[in-house]
């Protein structure tokens, strides 16, 4: 009992550290914070340049590409990957030089990838992932074409519908957490009965909560989009999916196979 209690603090501090101030060295006023975070991810996710995207492109792929085949053989080196993008992302996508506001700095989101990062990288070092992928009911691969959505990513000026195929190599997906965590999470609940349920439960819960702000984010930062929302919801839906997996498969109604691939 005192383990759940100690669990259920660790979460209510997550969420209350997602609401740490944003740091800026020009103040602004507090009504404009959405409009800060507007500009501090518009000025960040314009910063990766196209080598980088391409790189992380293919090379996500062919990582998850040589996990089906060699599975365990590669856990570690998987697990510290993720780990350094959680690291990547939490610094890249959260500091930024800001014409208005001087040197901004989104706290904490900052901390919240930071921490997941932590948290992959002692998997890395302690191992508990078996990257073993196993034949499941087919509706346990509903992610699939979320994943491809969050892959290609389209969008352009103005935060609107670009279905230029180049994006299919220079998106945001490799470069930014909500583009990328879909795939990780997608890998987790398809090897769920061989993971580390903690970290998994923790990198689902920090994709819903991103998620969660994503929804309200129409309202709360102006100039984002509908469309974006909508890229939005692999992160969203996959999240809280894999939230409710060990709750689903618990029910004795799911016929759950898990014959080797």
């Amino acid at each position: 009992m005192e383990s759940k209690w100690k669990t259920l603090l660790f979460y209510v501090l997550l969420i209350l550290c997602s609401f740490l101030p944003l740091l800026t060295t020009i103040p602004y006023a507090l009504w404009d914070r959405g409009l800060v975070m507007f500009e501090l991810f518009m000025t960040t996710g314009l910063s990766y340049p196209l080598w980088l995207r391409g790189f992380l492109h293919i090379f996500t792929l062919i990582l998850v590409f040589l996990l089906v085949l060699y599975g365990i053989r590669l856990g570690r080196f998987a697990s510290a990957y993720f780990g350094l993008l959680f690291f990547f992302y939490a610094f890249t996508q959260n500091i930024a030089m800001l014409p208005s506001y001087g040197l901004t700095i989104l706290l904490g989101n900052l901390i919240l990838l930071a921490i997941l990062g932590i948290f992959w990288l002692w998997e890395a070092y302690r191992p508990q992932n078996e990257y073993v992928l196993v034949r499941l009911a087919w509706w346990r691969y509903w992610p699939i074409p979320f994943l491809v959505l969050a892959f290609w990513f389209p969008y352009g000026a103005g935060l609107l519908p670009d279905f230029n195929p180049l994006l299919l190599l220079f998106s945001d997906f490799g470069v930014t957490f909500c583009a990328t965590a879909p795939l990780i999470i997608a890998l987790l609940t398809w090897m769920y009965s061989q993971v580390n349920k903690q970290l998994y439960t923790l990198t689902c819960f920090l994709g819903a909560l991103i998620g969660v702000f994503n929804i309200m984010a129409p309202l709360t930062m102006p100039g984002y989009t509908l469309w974006m929302l909508f890229l939005h919801t692999p992160l969203i839906l996959i999240s809280f999916y894999g939230l409710l997996l060990p709750r689903i498969l618990s029910s004795p109604s799911k016929n759950i196979r898990t014959e080797p691939s």
